[in-house]
């Protein structure tokens, strides 16, 4: 099951909010593999378009959670947070499975 903790999913409502293409009913947010590296797997977030034929979509209420069906069973704990420090500002996509923090 994919997590998405509160500050993730306000931040997530406003960018959705203020993007055009979210008054589309068939769009949502699309978690990638977008690569490796040396600390392991990266994930990548996007706004994307429902594809039925490829994509397992996961509601959590406001927001549709899009994950191409060949990778949805390796993203199945994924924990997707937004943090905010004096640095940095941005989600973080962790995978308690595999160990490490990636982002």
């Amino acid at each position: 099951m994919v997590m998405i903790t509160q500050s993730a999913a306000a931040e997530l409502k406003t960018i959705i909010e203020a993007e055009s293409r979210s008054k589309q009913t068939n769009c949502g947010l699309r978690v990638c593999v977008a690569g490796m590296d040396d600390h392991g797997v990266r994930y990548g977030l996007e706004l994307d378009e429902i594809d039925d034929d490829v994509d397992v979509v996961i509601d959590l209420g406001e927001i549709k959670m899009l994950i191409d069906q060949k990778i949805a069973p390796s993203l199945q704990n994924i924990v997707i947070d937004f943090m905010e420090t004096c640095d940095e500002r941005g989600f973080v996509i962790s995978n308690p499975s595999l160990c490490c923090r990636c982002g």
